[in-house]
């Protein structure tokens, strides 16, 4: 069975178009999605969540209990951790997946939610109330996306808020609608993430500040991070329409408009883009840190944390790239990633002073926004780059309709 549907490899795209037209003597087609495509991403985050239950159960009944002991740190450490950053290498192995956005969800959500997850059980960071039974702390682990609760006014209990019908239809109206949208910005930049031209390279070793003024270069970051928005708020939106489908309740969102909505740095990383990984690393590493040290600290440990994983992240996608000749500057994600841990600190130190409170109250939200993303946007291609130069976008069209030039 697994065979069958993991057969197709996706790494060339042979769709014929739906129908063609032609304007001023060039032929253009719209390409229907491959819906194999996201019968893969769905099963691969399953089989994966399959074996996270057995190490959640691992953490219920071998770490809670034993919390604060050198047995739960040997367990955690030695045994839940590495066992599941091991997985996704042997899944890739066994079923020979070879799509490298398929590679990067058997690696991107239950493998580092857990991790984070344990290291938070370990220290007794885990939120109010999950860990009062199996089921729940199941459940917790399961939705990765932040579950809603409301309160049960007999048994005075919080209880998980059920998905109506209506959610169910509103989650799959929005995931069609974010299908829609990314195919259209996906046509128009014709399948290229770099539509300006710079000599600028993000994927080779060595930090170029030389390229910090290349408007290009500001241009090029601007479309991916535009992108990465787009891509990360249709995946949260898919997993949240598994979620209510598997476990029957609702979620938060995953995306909060981080690129045009954002009114600070720390708004930008704590509040709106990729909670799901936010509350990991907030329980899994800030709070650890800030019980033992300063909050200055705490938001450095957490910005290594996230580049560390993506790292990880980038070594599943490519790991057999040397074997295919891709070469990949590994320490660029961990270095964007402190970058940013510096504003966000700078920003704890300074962001009340009475000139930055002014230019919040002063000037349109678009502008701050603009202002808060000039911090990072220079240096982005640090972070985009390993996937823009090694063809990680070629696999990702696939999965969306899209209309496209047809050599003839």
């Amino acid at each position: 069975m697994l065979q069958y549907i993991f057969q197709n490899k996706l790494i060339e795209d042979n769709r014929t178009p739906i129908f063609t037209w032609t304007i001023a003597g060039h032929h253009f087609g719209f390409f229907q999605l491959e819906v194999i495509f996201w019968i893969q991403v769905f099963a691969v985050v399953l089989l994966v969540g399959l074996f996270a239950c057995s190490m959640w159960t691992i953490t219920y009944h071998g770490i809670i209990p034993r919390r604060g002991t050198t047995s739960s740190f040997l367990i955690g450490f030695g045994i839940v951790c590495p066992l599941m950053v091991w997985f996704p290498f042997w899944l890739l192995r066994c079923l020979d997946i070879r799509n490298k956005i398929i590679r990067f969800c058997s690696s991107a959500i239950y493998p580092i939610v857990t991790l984070f997850h344990t290291i938070e059980a370990m220290f007794g960071f885990s939120p109010r109330g999950v860990e009062d039974s199996y089921w729940e702390y199941i459940l917790y682990n399961a939705c990765v996306l932040d579950i809603q609760y409301e309160l049960n006014q007999k048994t005075k209990r919080r209880l998980p808020i059920k998905t109506t019908i209506k959610d169910k239809l509103m989650i799959l109206f929005n995931f069609g609608k974010y299908l829609f949208l990314l195919g259209i910005y996906i046509s128009l930049l014709s399948t290229r993430v770099e539509p300006y031209t710079t000599d600028a390279n993000g994927n080779e070793p060595g930090f170029d500040i030389g390229h910090l003024m290349d408007f290009n270069l500001f241009r090029n970051n601007m479309v991916a991070t535009v992108l990465f928005q787009m891509l990360l708020t249709t995946f949260t939106i898919a997993l949240s329409g598994m979620v209510s489908i598997l476990f029957g309740v609702k979620t938060s969102e995953g995306m909060k408009n981080p690129v045009f909505d954002s009114s600070s740095p720390s708004d930008f990383w704590g509040k709106r883009w990729n909670l799901i990984i936010h509350g990991s690393l907030k329980r899994g590493v800030f709070k650890p840190v800030y019980k033992y040290s300063s909050k200055a600290w705490a938001i450095l440990a957490t910005f290594l944390a996230s580049g560390a994983f993506h790292e990880y992240l980038l070594l599943v996608v490519f790991w057999d790239g040397k074997e295919k000749g891709i070469e990949i500057a590994f320490g660029k994600n961990t270095a964007f990633m402190l970058w940013n841990a510096g504003i966000v600190t700078v920003e704890h130190f300074i962001g009340n002073s009475s000139v930055f409170q002014w230019i919040k109250r002063t000037f349109p939200r678009p502008l701050v926004t603009f202002m808060i993303l000039c911090t990072a946007i220079p240096i982005a291609h640090w972070f985009i780059h390993p996937y823009s130069k090694t063809g990680v976008f070629d696999d990702l069209v696939l999965g969306f309709p899209m209309v496209k030039e047809i050599k003839v």
